[in-house]
């Protein structure tokens, strides 16, 4: 039973890929699930609030923390988001540790869906 549920998330998450990742469908609620708690107004963890637009404080926005963008539309490896994620945002000389922040990291499909969304060009859909 949980063989072919695995198998009926990694075809879900396989679909979504090949129909491109949507902000609002896939990114957001990971952002809103994982990461708003610590980024909200008045209490902006790095800097940074995810609430109420997160898109346009993400997206082309430099880093306080590295000299990268946040997010680095097709370049996921240049995207200090993604590296704090997969905990390497310190090798680019930024700080702190791998996001979330005193939660379980990511699991691989949302650091994927995230990384996908990046690299297909951090559209605002």
């Amino acid at each position: 039973m949980i063989l072919q549920f695995s198998f009926a998330l990694a075809a879900v998450i396989s679909t979504a890929h090949a129909q491109g990742i949507s902000f609002e469908r896939d990114v957001l609620p990971i952002l809103n699930s994982y990461c708003v708690m610590c980024h909200l107004p008045g209490a902006e963890q790095g800097e940074l609030s995810l609430y109420p637009d997160a898109w346009s404080r993400l997206v082309g926005n430099p880093s306080v923390q590295s000299s990268l963008l946040r997010v680095d539309p097709g370049s996921p490896d240049s995207s200090y988001l993604y590296l704090k994620l997969i905990g390497t945002g310190e090798s680019v000389g930024g700080s702190g540790l791998q996001m979330p922040f005193q939660q379980p990291s990511l699991d691989p499909d949302q650091i994927e869906t995230i990384r996908l969304w990046i690299e297909q060009g951090a559209k605002q859909n």
